[in-house]
């Protein structure tokens, strides 16, 4: 039986997660940090909206492009 790429390689042994963990959490947090950033320049807080980005990921992406823009800020 044919193994993949990511059985091949070592655990992280730093945490004991395989790659394809950590690296599915990176993008998660990296997701969370544009949806932020979308949400500010939107006229959003930037601070509330990084909490809810790392938790949110990809819901909070969604939820940032649909803010209206604040034209005030």
């Amino acid at each position: 039986m044919p193994s993949s790429y990511l059985t091949d390689l070592p655990d992280l042994a730093a945490i004991g997660w395989p790659l394809s963990v950590v690296v599915m959490l990176l993008l998660h947090c990296l997701i969370g940090l544009v949806a932020a950033q979308i949400a500010q320049r939107k006229g959003a807080d930037l601070s509330f909206w990084l909490i809810w980005g790392l938790i949110g990921g990809t819901l909070s992406l969604i939820t940032a492009l649909r803010l209206p823009v604040d034209i005030e800020a």
